[in-house]
């Protein structure tokens, strides 16, 4: 695949965070919005993280030409943290593909008694086909959907804006009961650690695409720029609505509330934001799977097919059980993984390494 540009590389990097939680307000709500008005500090400093996090890894990716991405997260010569990383980064990818299907069962039984079973069976075989076109599948999909995903959710909100009090948007009060999450602090980090562990695997693939040092900044600047508007106008929306965060998909509940027909096309936006989000991860798991186990992969259509079944049978768990369970874990087991990557481009920086891909 030809050389990765700014903005691409933003509607990339944005892509693997949008999906069924931070879309639908479940996600935004959970880990900000329910510690009041510090949800909104705590939203600042997670962006701050994801900037410089993905700006770390893709120079990373530069530096070393490495691709394998337990040796990025783990840089010191420990084979069983390495393999731990490793199996950790896939079984969220493999999670956040589970998450995505049951939003979209949610999603679908929501707004039209589609049962939550049939719904995600044909979104899980949808992923599972387009995952076989591999990661310029991916690249170009996200290209053509996510700007219409930011563009409907900042469209909405200003017509949310419009029908509300405004007042009410900075008078959020504190009402998280998560033992998981006892504060915003915490939220935001455990937010930024279970969200950028799935981002790693579908970005470190895409990093040998990046050729230049100041394409890394400028895509990683625009895709925090893309997810702050998109969370604002969620946040915004849900704070001057309050009874709308009482359903398992809070946008979609106020997005009705307005108006029947602005609900419909608020779950087309949500499909696409899982789709998307979903498509990243499998793709990520089956590249990191033939990374690692080539002959298994040579039956990837089989594999594929195991996976999809896989994800399935655990969406039927429910949306918003998943969400608040699921999630914060894996934030709090990968922390040592977002330390290791730090490490490791330190390490990286001090011995002057600058290498960078031939374009």
């Amino acid at each position: 695949m030809k050389e990765l540009k700014a903005i691409p590389l933003a509607f990339t990097y944005a892509g693997c965070f949008l999906g069924a939680g931070y879309v639908s307000g479940q996600e935004l709500w959970q880990f900000f919005g329910s510690f009041g008005n510090w949800g909104y500090v705590g939203f600042v400093i997670a962006i701050g993280l994801f900037v410089m996090l993905g700006i770390m890894l893709i120079r990373l990716t530069q530096m070393t030409g490495c691709e394998a991405v337990d040796r990025l997260l783990v840089p010191w010569d420990i084979p069983w943290l390495r393999t731990a990383a490793g199996l950790i980064m896939a079984g969220m990818l493999l999670c956040t593909t589970v998450i995505m299907t049951a939003g979209v069962a949610a999603l679908l039984h929501q707004l039209f008694a589609v049962p939550a079973w049939l719904g995600g069976l044909a979104f899980a075989a949808a992923v599972v086909l387009i995952t076989l076109l591999g990661i310029s599948g991916m690249i170009r999909t996200f290209a053509m959907l996510i700007p219409i995903l930011v563009g409907a959710t900042i469209l909405f909100a200003v017509i949310a804006f419009c029908q509300f009090d405004l007042h009410n948007i900075f008078r959020l009060t504190n009402t998280n009961t998560n033992p998981l999450t006892p504060n915003w602090l915490i939220a935001a980090l455990t937010f930024v650690s279970y969200n950028f562990l799935g981002g790693i695997g579908i970005m470190t693939p895409v990093g040998k695409l990046v050729k230049q040092e100041k394409t890394v900044y400028a895509g990683m600047i625009l895709s925090g720029l893309l997810l702050t508007g998109v969370a604002f106008s969620v946040l915004g929306s849900l704070a001057i609505f309050p009874p709308a965060t009482e359903a398992e998909l809070p946008m979609v509940a106020l997005a009705s509330q307005l108006n029947p027909i602005l609900g419909g096309c608020y779950g087309l936006m949500m499909l696409i934001a899982m789709f998307c989000n979903s498509l990243g991860s499998l793709v990520a798991l089956t590249t990191y799977m033939e990374q690692k186990k080539p002959n298994l992969m040579k039956k990837k259509k089989t594999v594929c097919l195991a996976l999809g079944v896989f994800i399935w049978a655990g969406s039927l768990i429910g949306f918003g059980d998943l969400v608040g369970t699921v999630f914060p874990f894996f934030g709090y087991i990968s922390v040592v993984y977002m330390v290791g990557l730090t490490v490791h481009f330190v390490r990286e920086k001090k011995k002057g390494n600058e290498k960078i891909p031939e374009a």
